[in-house]
């Protein structure tokens, strides 16, 4: 040994992580847990942001995306726009629903 002393445990402390949330963040769980009980169907519900937001749902049968694109613009004060519908590209067997989130 070259002398050196460890610190003890009573002298060092936990770095706790940051748990701030934004409030970005907080009004897009928000809005995913309405459209979580709107559409308990939905397999997956995501936002993406490229420009603007969009969302995006994914289901298993055709019949859901056209009853969630006739819906959605009601929804949450109208805040979903350009509503469109097609072939999720992730999966070969689900269909997606995606809208513009005016946000």
């Amino acid at each position: 040994m070259t002398g050196e002393t460890q610190p003890s445990a009573s002298n060092v402390s936990a770095i706790s992580p940051e748990t701030r949330v934004s409030d970005g963040s907080r009004e897009l769980r928000r809005l995913q847990g309405v459209l979580a009980q709107e559409f308990p169907g939905a397999l997956t519900i995501a936002f993406d942001f490229e420009k603007d937001l969009f969302l995006r749902i994914d289901v298993r049968n055709i019949e859901e995306t056209h009853m969630i694109a006739a819906r959605l613009p009601s929804l949450c004060g109208g805040i979903f726009s350009e509503v469109r519908t097609g072939k999720s590209p992730a999966h070969s067997f689900f269909h997606r629903v995606s809208a513009k989130v005016a946000r």
